[in-house]
């Protein structure tokens, strides 16, 4: 049995992140702590570009796309699990699975699987509070959104830095049928749209929440 990992929930009380409850899904939390992480780890030239943005701009692509609201829901809450671990990007995932395998011989993979693991424990509960399938713990999300997830980050790579990540050399993935430009948003803006998306895709009526 694990031992408990607590951090603060907004009202200063405190939750267990081994073991996140169905209570401490809050979707006003998650929209707030979502329009406040930056994508990129802020390092882009002009503004943050919020991890609530990135979700809001891929949900609405999927939903241009497929017409599928239940696919446009999973995109949209498939970085909710960051508002209480925050934004673990692939280049700090692998600098720190390299430092592992240095100093303790840990097999390459496994720092990606300790952290999917994480991610994927707490992404249960929020698809289950969205009414959305769990697809195995842990289990991998439905093929299109993982696909519009690699879309949208050459897009937003192109429009914030001017090229494509590195990983995916000559190839060019098919641009995401997008809504608007990629130019960041203010945190409130990514808040709201994230919040009129979560009822949009998934008929969550937000304001209901206790």
């Amino acid at each position: 049995m694990n031992a408990p990992v607590y951090a603060f929930r907004p009202d200063g009380s405190l939750m267990d992140l081994t073991c996140v409850q169905d209570s401490d899904i809050r979707w006003r939390w998650i929209a707030k702590a979502l329009s406040v992480i930056p994508r990129f780890n802020g390092l882009n030239p002009v503004g943050a570009y919020s991890v609530a943005q990135h979700c809001v701009m891929g949900a609405d692509a999927v939903a241009n796309e497929t017409g599928n609201s239940t696919l446009a829901g999973f995109f949209l809450l498939h970085d909710a699990h960051e508002a209480y671990i925050g934004d673990w990007t692939r280049p700090t995932i692998s600098v720190l699975s390299q430092a592992f395998t240095e100093l303790f011989g840990v097999p390459a993979g496994w720092m990606d699987e300790a952290v999917h693991r994480v991610k994927s424990r707490i992404d249960a509960q929020i698809f289950t509070k969205a009414g959305l399938p769990v697809i195995g713990l842990p289990g991998p999300l439905p093929q299109p959104v993982r696909d519009m997830d690699e879309r949208m980050l050459q897009a937003e790579a192109l429009a914030l830095f001017g090229s494509k990540p590195p990983q995916y050399g000559e190839d060019d993935l098919r641009p995401p049928k997008l809504t608007g430009a990629i130019k960041p948003w203010g945190a409130l803006k990514a808040e709201e749209a994230w919040l009129d998306r979560l009822t949009r895709h998934l008929g969550i009526d937000w304001r209901a929440e206790a």
